[in-house]
């Protein structure tokens, strides 16, 4: 009675494998709406016409996306898990009496054949450049979102997030560095010079190729030295992502973790303009992105650029009566600055290096003011204000952001990009990579979200539609399409 035996484990049975993965398995949804056939395009200029039978290409990426979709981050531990999960192997394509591949036939694979880089034609814009096969995969899972309708791509939002990299913080390197040169130097060399001819002012002396002393690792030279906040000092590597309105990830950049999101920005923000250019009316960022160039350069596009409140920068005052810029009032048809006793501030030089115009007062009116103790510093003897030569689209950002067009629109950020970085760090593995270099990182992450990509659109699929929301769904592309066709801003309230 009490000894109990397991005599059916070594029966022989005859099983039909779809009968054990669960109607509403998350597998099974991705089999139902996302058509894997693509990858045999994509890669068959890698594979010989001779030779021996390989292994399905199809087989692989679908390990690949279940080591993603549930967070393994370990080929190694995706296929042992697969060796034992039915659902697994009905998603593969395997029969229980199949052999699952080895671990090394991915590595094998991987080293010499997705490595490559590939000439293809982008899905959506038809348009032929050379990427890499992840690429490629991550473009065409986006490419059936956008088939289906899924894509909201009048209102994006970016932000980065850091990846830890695979390398010991302790072992690194003081190597001195040239600062790269902004993307946006000519246009902002080209206002200077106008402005300064127009004022008749000097500009302000150059240094050219600046260098600057930084940590380097020498595990993986290609990470960035990384310490913000609370956070501990690392190597690790920052992810440029946009997605839309809805959550989809629409593309992502990777770049060193010691850059700036200022300076990211604008290869990440230009792959998205390519592929959804006519359909973006607004961006919103964070307070990372608040800046003058990248203000110019959404406003520029004719895009609405979503950008929070930020405190006053500069120098902290000591005593409750200091003087900051924000009593400083600025005349636009004088280009003067008014002090709150009456004198006036003009405009001193320019400097290329971040196109900001020096305005001073002088030292006799500053001599005699009755509020110089509260004002000026105990080493001036004049009063100095920086203004950008674009500060005008920093002024048009604040009048948008008074708004209701931004209260709208800006809250949907902590539902969309901080919601991705949150999912994909808890549940899929994207604390840290295991790779080393920025090209594989850059791959590694091009499938993580192009599975976070697939699991959505399976979720997508199979609800069911009402006929309310499926109204308003029609009426939402009526508008964006109108919204492309006028350059106008439509609203619906229902």
């Amino acid at each position: 009675m009490i000894t109990k035996t397991n005599q059916k484990a070594h029966e022989i049975s005859m099983i039909i494998l779809e009968t054990f993965v669960p109607e509403n398995h998350l597998l099974r949804k991705i089999d139902q709406s996302i058509n894997f056939r693509f990858i045999y395009d994509l890669v068959e200029p890698l594979y010989s016409k001779i030779g021996r039978p390989s292994i399905d290409p199809i087989i692989l990426f679908k390990l690949l996306f279940i080591n993603h979709l549930y967070g393994y981050n370990s080929m190694r531990r995706t296929i042992e898990e697969t060796k034992v999960n039915l659902a697994y192997r009905w998603f593969v394509g395997l029969s229980v009496e199949e052999s699952v591949p080895h671990f090394s036939d991915f590595s094998k694979n991987y080293t010499r054949k997705f490595s490559q880089r590939i000439e293809i034609a982008h899905p959506i814009t038809g348009v032929i450049e050379a990427k890499s096969v992840f690429a490629a995969v991550f473009d065409h899972i986006l490419a059936q979102a956008y088939e289906k309708d899924f894509i909201r791509a009048a209102h994006i939002y970016m932000d980065s997030t850091h990846i830890k990299a695979n390398a010991n913080k302790r072992k690194s390197n003081d190597v001195m560095v040239t600062q790269e040169r902004k993307m946006y130097q000519d246009a902002l060399d080209q206002e200077c010079d106008r402005y300064s001819e127009a004022q008749g002012l000097s500009i302000a002396k150059e240094v050219e190729g600046e260098t600057k002393r930084i940590k380097q690792s020498s595990v993986d030279p290609q990470s960035g030295h990384f310490h913000k906040g609370e956070h501990e000092k690392q190597f690790a590597y920052s992810a440029q992502t946009t997605c839309d309105q809805h959550g989809f990830i629409l593309g992502v950049h990777v770049d060193a973790g010691n850059h700036h999101d200022s300076k990211t920005f604008y290869p990440a923000f230009s792959k998205i303009h390519d592929v959804f250019g006519q359909m973006i009316r607004s961006v919103g960022v964070d307070a990372g992105y608040k800046t003058p160039a990248i203000a110019r350069e959404l406003i520029e596009r004719n895009i609405t650029p979503l950008m929070p409140y930020t405190r006053p920068k500069g120098r902290k005052e000591s005593t409750e009566l200091a003087v900051g810029k924000q009593a400083f009032v600025y005349d636009t048809s004088a280009d003067v600055y008014h002090c709150p006793n009456g004198a006036v501030l003009t405009p001193r030089s320019v400097s290329k290096k971040d196109g900001t115009i020096l305005y001073r007062s002088s030292t006799k009116d500053c001599k005699k003011c009755p509020l110089k103790d509260v004002c000026l510093s105990k080493t001036s003897s004049s009063k100095t204000i920086t203004r950008s030569v674009w500060q005008r689209y920093m002024d048009e950002v604040e009048m948008i952001r008074k708004t209701s067009y931004h209260d709208k629109y800006y809250k949907l950020r902590k539902q969309t990009i901080e919601r991705i970085f949150a999912d994909a760090k808890d549940k899929h593995g994207c604390r840290y990579t295991r790779y080393r270099g920025l090209e594989k990182v850059q791959d590694y992450t091009y499938l993580l979200f192009a599975s976070m990509n697939m699991k959505k659109i399976a979720l997508w699929t199979s609800r069911k539609v009402s006929p309310s929301s499926l109204f308003g769904h029609i009426i939402d592309s009526f508008i964006q399409l109108m919204n492309i066709k006028t350059g106008l801003v439509l609203q619906v309230k229902f």
